[in-house]
């Protein structure tokens, strides 16, 4: 199964938002992964368990700021993702969630594509070459991009029985082997698509159905969504998905047939996979990660730059409102504060700052502390500073 999981990097901290003629320049803000996200990842691991594949991270912004972003989630839950790919172009720059949803939409398209080509790849070379070592070079080669499953051809000893080695031994014929692998063609185009519901940086909820309604688009074909997903349950046997939410008052449960599209609510509670099914989700997994982000252009999309950044951006953005820092609570006389403006500084080789006057000195270590609070940089939070915060 081809898992997509959709991720974002939003600005780390509303006052770093910088914009150039009302477009957000990502590249110059701290970007964190957006926290919704971090669900999506979760459901990911779960379907990868449930029913083997690999898992995509695709994602649309500065590939210099989104590729050290992602970088850790090759590790992240239990497997962490296989292979990640970044949309990243100037002509994308602006994009409201309709020119968004666009671009992603043909990266979903493009990675679908990218994964059943080496299935008809390989059957070609059956046809041709027959019980040949060409059979062999195609398969591995395939094999080692990680484009083909386990199931299809594997140099792993646990992995036996792959098509490709049982028709090499001579044990099914090539019009078996072609249509087993016509079979594994249709099992791979039964993708699963898996987003967080929202961003705090937009805060819509939109992107993910707009999404399946693009990918529909441009396969022809209609691709279910459901959204604000609390729970679901996939089986790989059927090729269905079955989700629940809550909406109000009112409880869903969604029988969808793959490919479908999620958007998973910070309420999701992960499923449990059967442990009985390692065999088969062996099969059905991939050799292993790529950890080489691969960037793709609107070009390399096969875009229409009619449909991208602000020219394909229908809504109209007002001017921005600095709405300041996230809140936090202090305590008079109890919490320790910048007295003064401190711009920043390196201590034991780590960079801090820069702090303004009210500021809490979260996670610093407490040597630095100890010489902050000698210089009079940090003070106990009083009445006064409580008083100026109030008026300004």
């Amino acid at each position: 199964m081809l898992i997509v999981v959709l991720l974002k990097g939003v600005p780390a901290r509303t006052t770093q938002a910088v914009q150039i003629g009302g477009v957000l320049n990502r590249e110059a803000m701290d970007l964190v992964l957006n926290p919704h996200d971090a669900k999506a990842v979760e459901a990911a691991d779960y379907l990868k368990r449930r029913a083997g594949g690999k898992i995509v991270a695709l994602t649309m912004g500065p590939d210099m700021k989104l590729i050290p972003l992602m970088k850790p989630l090759f590790d992240a839950e239990v497997s962490g993702v296989d292979e990640e790919y970044v949309l990243s172009d100037r002509k994308m720059a602006g994009s409201d969630t309709l020119a968004t949803s666009y671009a992603v939409a043909l990266g979903v398209k493009k990675l679908v594509e990218r994964h059943l080509a080496p299935i008809d790849e390989l059957a070609e070379a059956i046809r041709k070459a027959g019980y040949s070592e060409a059979v062999k070079a195609k398969a591995e080669e395939l094999y080692r991009a990680n484009l083909i499953p386990n199931g299809v051809y594997s140099d792993l000893p646990s992995v036996r029985d792959s098509i490709v080695q049982r028709f090499l031994e001579g044990k099914i014929t090539a019009d078996t082997a072609v249509a087993e692998l016509a079979a594994e063609k249709e099992r791979l185009s039964k993708f699963i698509v898996v987003a967080g519901v929202k961003t705090t940086d937009g805060e819509t909820g939109s992107v993910g159905p707009q999404v399946a309604e693009g990918v529909s688009e441009l396969l022809g074909k209609t691709i279910p969504h459901a959204t604000y997903v609390e729970a679901f349950e996939a089986d790989p046997e059927t090729g269905t998905v079955t989700s629940e939410r809550r909406i109000g008052y009112l409880s869903q449960k969604l029988v969808m047939q793959l490919p479908a599209l999620l958007t998973v609510s910070h309420e999701y509670r992960p499923s449990s996979a059967p442990a009985g099914d390692q065999a088969r989700v062996r099969a059905s997994s991939y050799r292993g990660k790529l950890p080489q982000a691969m960037k793709w252009t609107a070009e390399d999309l096969g875009a229409d730059p009619k449909r991208l950044g602000l020219a394909g951006s229908p809504t109209i953005v007002g001017t921005g409102i600095d709405i300041g820092k996230p809140p936090v609570q202090k305590k008079v006389g109890e919490s320790l504060v910048f007295a003064k403006q401190v711009g920043q500084f390196e201590f034991e080789t780590k960079k801090y700052g820069p702090y303004s006057p009210g500021d809490l000195p979260n996670a610093l270590p407490p040597q630095l502390l100890d010489r902050l609070k000698a210089d009079g940089s940090l003070a106990l939070f009083d009445v006064a500073m409580l008083a100026k915060e109030l008026v300004s």
